[in-house]
């Protein structure tokens, strides 16, 4: 489950790199200020990442590539009188040894220094989610082969494959935060769609890890059609902060509508939160 925590926000992470503007316009130095992805959940080592920002410069620029930010003493104090240390395993990245210090109902606070700035962050634990359910775990998925640009469709089912939506649905009585996500978990997964090989522009990857937009409602539709690989998936609903849902909603900002991604990082940007998740499986076969 490590690499799932670890990759919970891959979709909004440019967004948050973006570097912003003052108010007079003007572009911050790339080196001023650190970007922290951290997800604190229970039962996981804390896993922090820390890059440079990406600045609005050339293509060719050095800071238009986030580059890790390694080296650094960071602790993370807890409301209970504990302190520990996140140690650098490189590559920006950094990991706590023990994986029994994230427990619901203590608030951490993120504590370094960076370009003699004071780095923080303050987050609690949500509660685990509660009554997560799924309409069905097995799903039907026709093999479609384009690779000859036929569009042909492999095996004897075509499109008469499973279109019903799995309905997931939560008990959430306070309104908070929530999403599911699908993540396959086979070491090497089979594609539902073989893509043309024959092709000079280049095609995008498939997805692994399918995401829902955060709501408060208690239930979201998920469409068979999303899944992109046969197999064992983990459908996992996620118990959010607000700060959370607020960075995702933030993920428009563009070149032609530059702002500041909302953050709790003092002197920093990024996200310092804590996650609660809870776990059920979808089956993926082919028709």
């Amino acid at each position: 489950m490590k690499k799932y925590i670890k990759s919970i926000v891959s979709f909004w992470l440019m967004a948050v790199l973006l570097v912003s503007c003052t108010e007079t316009h003007s572009v911050i130095d790339a080196n001023e200020k650190p970007v922290v992805e951290a997800f604190l959940a229970p039962g996981h080592p804390v896993s922090l990442k820390l890059t440079t920002v990406i600045g609005y410069t050339g293509a060719d620029s050095a800071d238009s590539v986030a580059r890790p930010i390694d080296g650094q003493q960071i602790q993370i104090k807890v409301s209970d009188g504990s302190i520990f240390t996140l140690s650098s395993v490189g590559e920006g990245i950094y990991e706590s040894k023990a994986t029994d210090i994230v427990k619901f109902g203590l608030t951490y606070t993120l504590d370094f220094t960076y370009n003699g700035l004071p780095i923080s962050a303050t987050t609690i634990i949500p509660t685990r989610p509660t009554g997560f359910k799924i309409s069905k775990n097995i799903v039907y998925r026709s093999k479609i082969d384009l690779s000859s640009g036929t569009g042909g469709f492999g095996g004897p089912g075509g499109f008469q494959e499973d279109r019903t939506p799995i309905e997931a649905s939560w008990d959430n009585p306070n309104g908070e935060y929530h999403f599911v996500a699908l993540i396959n978990t086979e070491e090497d997964p089979e594609p539902i769609v073989i893509l043309p090989t024959d092709t000079d522009t280049p095609l995008p990857p498939f997805n692994r890890r399918i995401n829902n937009e955060p709501t408060t409602a208690t239930v979201t539709n998920i469409m068979p059609q999303t899944f992109q690989y046969f197999g064992k998936h983990y459908a996992i609903l996620y118990r959010l902060n607000p700060d959370y849902a607020a960075l995702y909603r933030s993920t428009g900002t563009t070149t032609q509508n530059i702002s500041t991604p909302p953050t709790s990082i003092t002197n920093g940007l990024g996200i310092f939160t804590g996650v609660n998740a809870d776990t059920l499986i979808v089956n993926v076969y082919r028709y």
